[in-house]
């Protein structure tokens, strides 16, 4: 596969979506698109996630013009970004291409992070640590020609179509992406870590001229930033030297994640081992013991997620709980404390649904009576807050154990969520989950909307599907049409979870675990960077 259609067919899509999305299709009819297709500006669908530390972070769903021009330009220069990347002395985020993986780049994982932080630190009395604000969210993309030919180079010739400073060519694609604006790049897409990278680098080369690099040693991971040094006024000046080199593009620091630590810094955290030994502990225990003892573990990792304001952490327990088979082995210990996670903390409606709907293929002996007011509660919830997230996550649980939606929640998501949050409950219309009266309400939500807006899944699967109603819908998007027309779908209703793969129906019940080995790397790369984050990485034990 090459990059541009591996960018497509599995790098294109937010990381940690549902099963039931998919741009295999529409990756594949893309990538056999030539030229570049992007005439007018168009908008990217957003998707509201959850994210470490009780926030949330939007994700982006390209619309397919801005996906294959972004795509094809980053497979056309893909020597040239990669030659560009290795220049940095710093980085451990140049992407690089994943050869049949779930995703089409990886960077550094937080495991090989943390490997790095210690071996190049450990020397040092003092650390710094900043990270960039918002650093997706603020990249000027007229700065990303300035990263790779040089400010004055790409000013004296702005044209996209430039063969001197072909980096114009990008800019303008992420430009029309996003409406015409200038300021920010999409999260979610593999491509975006490109152009991410892109100043990344330029930032470090920037640095390393001012001076900034001697006497210290400096590692970055995406928008993070530590940097050793043997006193304390070495590491100010290389701080305040990175900040310039920051500021030359346009950005800034985080300054309330910016500080200087001696002896006190944590290259890791204690509290997964604190938590795993307990729960071992437990599990070792007198069966007689067992139960209490669990019980304490978990009500542990529970109390502790709450009073640090950590959602992490529970979902650290719950991965290690699925991957020491334990919500096997114990589900009636296990199932209350699933119950309650996703109950307080949104965060975890990922894992808990994973968790439960492999209860349900390969056990055959949920509860789904149960389960039906939890499911639908978190809907009613999350549906006002317009939390996708979570939205999507419990649709796809109804939809597994075919819990029906009430039409008023179904209204209330429609009216306050995303594109993918309203494609996913019409997709369940389509099997009588929720009252097909929601077509009519989601026809006049977006009247006023075509599909070169944000809401361009909903036309795409409207047309596609053929769904009931929508004649006063105007799609106004030739690309769409003609994916439409191929009866294409970004949504299908038959994928099963990822751990299910290579398993034939009967022989479901020897599947043993329910959350596949990676989910997302976006808790470990972009704000959070400094927070342990086990929850992406296979191996248990930092």
């Amino acid at each position: 596969m090459t990059l541009k259609e591996s960018l497509l067919k599995v790098g294109y899509l937010p990381e940690n979506l549902p099963p039931t999305f998919t741009t295999d299709a529409l990756g594949g009819f893309l990538a056999a698109k030539k030229g570049w297709i992007s005439k007018k500006p168009v908008r990217a669908a957003n998707y509201n996630a959850s994210k470490r530390g009780m926030t949330r972070r939007t994700f982006s769903l390209l619309h397919p013009q801005t996906a294959h021009d972004l795509a094809a330009f980053i497979d056309l220069h893909a020597d040239a970004f990669t030659e560009f990347f290795a220049r940095s002395p710093f980085s451990l985020s140049a992407p690089r291409l994943m050869e049949d993986g779930d995703r089409a780049v990886q960077i550094a994982s937080h495991s090989e992070l943390e490997a790095a932080r210690l071996a190049k630190l450990a020397p040092f009395r003092f650390i710094a640590k900043t990270d960039i604000s918002r650093f997706y969210h603020s990249i000027y993309t007229h700065s990303v020609p300035w990263a790779f030919h040089g400010k004055a180079a790409a000013k004296a010739d702005r044209r996209a179509a430039s063969e001197a400073t072909f980096m114009n060519r990008l800019d303008a694609v992420l430009c029309s992406g996003q409406d015409g604006q200038t300021i920010g790049i999409p999260v979610g897409p593999d491509a975006s870590r490109y152009v991410a990278e892109l100043v990344g680098t330029a930032i470090d080369l920037e640095f390393v001229a001012r001076g900034g690099a001697e006497n210290c040693e400096v590692i970055r991971h995406v928008d993070d930033v530590w940097i050793g040094a043997h006193t304390h006024a070495d590491a100010e000046a290389a701080l305040w030297k990175y900040r310039e080199a920051i500021r030359s593009y346009e950005l800034d620091i985080n300054e309330s994640k910016t500080l200087i630590t001696s002896e006190q810094f944590q290259f890791s955290d204690v509290w997964p081992s604190d938590i795993s030994t307990r729960i071992e502990f437990a599990i070792n225990s007198p069966s007689k013991r067992v139960p209490d003892r669990l019980r304490a573990a978990l009500e542990y990792a529970f109390s502790l997620a709450a009073k640090d304001g950590d959602d992490g952490i529970l979902k650290y327990t719950l991965r290690y709980l699925d991957r020491s088979e334990l919500a096997d082995e114990h589900w009636e210990h296990i199932e209350p404390f699933l119950k309650r996670a996703a109950v307080h903390f949104g965060h975890t409606v990922d894992y808990v649904a994973r968790i439960v709907v492999w209860r349900h293929l390969a056990r055959r002996d949920l509860e789904i009576a149960e389960w039906t007011p939890i499911i639908v509660n978190l809907l009613l919830r999350h549906g006002r807050l317009g939390n996708d997230g979570e939205v999507c996550w419990a649709l796809y649980v109804a939809l597994r154990l075919r819990i029906p939606v009430p039409l008023e929640v179904a209204r209330s998501i429609v009216t306050n969520c995303g594109a993918l949050s309203t494609v996913s409950l019409l997709s369940m219309a389509e099997f009588g989950l929720v009252d097909a009266a929601i077509f009519s309400f989601a026809e006049n939500a977006i009247i006023t909307e075509t599909a070169s807006g944000a809401y361009w899944p909903i036309f795409l699967e409207w047309q596609a599907k053929d769904w009931p109603e929508g004649v006063f819908m105007v799609s106004d998007n030739p690309l769409i049409e003609e994916i439409a027309g191929s009866k294409i779908s970004i949504f299908d209703a038959t994928q099963l979870p990822a751990v299910f793969d290579d398993f034939d129906e009967e022989d479901f019940g020897s599947v043993g675990h329910a959350i596949e080995t990676r989910t997302s790397q976006y808790d470990d790369d972009d704000d959070d960077e400094d927070e342990a984050q086990e929850e992406e990485d296979d191996d248990l034990d930092f």
